[in-house]
């Protein structure tokens, strides 16, 4: 198996870092919501668990504790684990 590595001039990796950079200055974040990096953490776990079929329950404890602390809501935390704000506040408040 042959690989090949491409060099590139430092004007071409300076047109595509301004390239780059226009591109994110253009972008509209207002469009999209922002949650704490918790919540992220928290969807992988639940994600994780759901495809291997083994929940590792203190660490999706952990996690929650880290979204609510970062001002997740119930009804989000709820969301990310598949299951109503009730729910998750039951299992896991």
């Amino acid at each position: 198996m042959t690989s090949t590595t491409r060099t590139w001039t430092v004007e071409e990796t300076l047109a595509q870092s301004e390239a780059l950079a226009d591109y994110f200055e253009s972008v509209d974040l207002s469009q999209y919501p922002a949650y704490p990096a918790a919540d992220y953490w928290l969807m992988c776990a639940a994600q994780r668990a759901a495809a291997t079929g083994n929940p590792d329950h203190d660490r999706i404890r952990a996690l929650v504790a880290d979204a609510r602390s970062a001002g997740s809501s119930w009804g989000r935390i709820g969301e990310l684990l598949d299951m109503t704000a009730e729910a998750a506040e039951a299992r896991f408040g």
